[in-house]
């Protein structure tokens, strides 16, 4: 059984979630202790829970403290099978989370899995939907990693209720070669609001739009409007590789969510490298099957967590060095 000690660097979630993974789709059994222990409230949230169950309910896997607050989890699964379910995180835990979870069991199932999940989809210290949607997936579907996602309700803190469909088809991945920025001048994105006025989301896409052309950027920026049960607002911005967001909070001026995400992907955009510091840490997994290399603009504890978590699972090392302005990582051959 591979034991991990869930407080290692940054401590948190991320721990767990690719541990689960990697344990359900290469049939390891998993020791995870000192859960989030450098959080302010540790161990298991209804967020991580829902993670678990949805990776259980793919491998028939046996699971000893699965409950809240939990700090110690034992994961024994079984062999990995293609069903189709609904996932309620019960909070506005992020949905991008737990489809994080799930992606790299795409590279072991044999038909198509379809999951609703329930909960937030643009919440604090998580990657909002609509990055995972047009930067994380886009990014695996270059290397062979097929899915789908359709956001059917936007989720926002405290009361959640966002409801995105998931889909992940059988995957084989490809080798990895992603280092320099496209240097593409276009950038996407979408403003939105959910149960408040229009102008925010418009005043926020004004401002965006006047710092990119600025900068000779090229922007093409829809709006949202949306009614749902929870209330809130955001900016996610995508240029090719790279992404950006900033939600909105209040007493935070539209115009300032907006600078704070544009001013983010100019930064990136800067180090010249594929990925930005948040891709840097999810597409680590990925490459420990696909082998390869990647370009970072930063290499954050995240990343080197993931790093980890994934050497004690696969037969693969990862080497770092310092790349232009940014940073590559690659796996031994």
């Amino acid at each position: 059984m591979i034991e991990i000690d869930g407080s290692y660097l940054e401590g948190g979630g991320q721990i767990l979630r690719t541990a689960i993974a990697l344990s359900a789709l290469l049939n390891r059994p998993v020791k995870i202790y000192n859960i989030r222990k450098k959080r302010k409230k540790p161990g298991l949230k209804k967020q991580h829970i829902a993670c678990i169950k949805a990776v259980k309910k793919l491998c028939n896997a046996d699971v000893e403290g699965l409950y809240e607050g939990s700090d110690e989890v034992v994961f024994i699964p079984k062999k990995l099978s293609s069903k189709s379910f609904k996932i309620d995180i019960g909070s506005a835990g992020a949905i991008s989370l737990v489809i994080q979870s799930l992606l790299p069991l795409s590279l072991g199932i044999n038909k198509i899995c379809e999951f609703k999940i329930i909960g937030g989809t643009d919440v604090k210290y998580a990657p909002p939907i609509d990055y995972t949607k047009n930067i994380t997936l886009k990014i695996l579907k270059n290397f062979g990693i097929k899915t789908e996602i359709t956001i059917r309700r936007r989720g926002f803190y405290p009361e959640g209720g966002g409801e995105v469909i998931f889909k992940m088809y059988p995957s084989t991945i490809k080798r990895i070669n992603l280092v320099e920025h496209s240097k593409v001048n276009i950038v996407e994105g979408i403003s939105y609001i959910q149960n408040l006025p229009i102008e925010i989301a418009k005043r926020m896409r004004k401002r965006a739009v006047d710092i990119l052309n600025k900068n000779s950027l090229i922007p093409n920026i829809k709006i949202e409007e949306s009614k749902g049960i929870s209330t809130g607002a955001g900016i996610v911005l995508w240029n090719d590789t790279i992404g950006s967001s900033y939600l909105g909070e209040k007493g935070l001026r539209a115009e300032i969510v907006a600078e704070r995400a544009v001013n983010n992907i100019i930064k990136e955009r800067q180090t010249e490298m594929a990925l930005d510091k948040y891709m840097g840490d999810q597409i680590i997994p990925f490459l420990g099957f696909g082998r390869g290399k990647v370009g970072v603009s930063e290499i954050t504890n995240h990343t080197k967590t993931n790093i980890w978590v994934v050497e004690k699972f696969l037969d693969v090392k990862f080497k770092s060095e310092k790349y232009g302005k940014g940073w590559i990582i690659y796996t031994l051959e």
